[in-house]
């Protein structure tokens, strides 16, 4: 996230998010509520998106690695895995026996997609963005989309699900990266907690962050 040349190694947005991943893990396999019920997978995009963390129980940790690093930002990958990978693990829960509610994605990225030596469209990466939040598919996610970096608003907004309804964010001119980042996580672990305690989506806009997409509250 961001160039690394930016920052001192301990103050950089990959430091600060390879340390807050971890503790959000840890935070919320306090909320036994949240355990109980809860599953999260992490995905990680640059040039390419991976599974970094397979879909897990909240109360049955696995080990995190550390982040990958990368250079661009390549959503149509990132969201032909999404598309790929959020309707296989919805698919293993209902054979595990499961009734699964909608899932929630929470898209963090500091870039538009593409690099200085590649560009893409929205037509290239919204078709898979939109099969995955399809009215066909019964169990499509909300997704929350939270920019930050470089990343314009247009490209927030078109992140966002519309059915169900996701948040748009984007970073405050001028808000440090550490700020931010630990605004964010702190926002997915009250969101995750209330969700699951509530059975309805909660979601508080991280500090120095905007709302784009004209709703207040959840």
């Amino acid at each position: 996230m961001w160039n690394e040349e930016r920052w001192e190694n301990s103050d950089s947005p990959h430091a600060i998010m390879n340390a807050s991943l971890g503790l959000m893990l840890d935070t919320l396999n306090d909320n036994h509520q949240a355990a109980a019920i809860g599953r999260i997978c992490i995905i990680t995009f640059a040039e390419n998106a991976s599974t970094h963390y397979p879909l897990t129980r909240i109360d049955d940790p696995r080990t995190l690695s550390p982040l990958p690093r990368g250079s661009w930002t390549n959503f149509e990958d990132v969201w032909r895995h999404l598309d790929r990978v959020v309707k296989r693990d919805v698919a293993e829960l209902k054979q595990e026996g499961y009734s699964p509610k909608q899932p929630v994605i929470f898209f963090i990225t500091d870039g538009n997609p593409g690099s200085d030596k590649r560009t893409q469209t929205l037509k290239d990466w919204k078709p898979f963005h939109d099969s995955l939040c399809s009215p066909k598919f019964r169990e499509r996610p909300r997704i929350v989309a939270l920019g930050m970096g470089d990343v314009n608003a247009e490209t927030v907004i078109n992140i966002r699900s519309s059915d169900p309804a996701g948040p748009a964010c984007l970073a405050k001119p001028g808000e440090p990266a550490s700020t931010l980042l630990e605004a964010v996580i702190d926002v997915v672990i009250n969101s995750i907690g209330s969700t699951t305690t509530s059975g309805s989506f909660k979601f508080k806009v991280p500090s120095g962050m905007s709302r784009l997409d004209g709703a207040t509250g959840r």
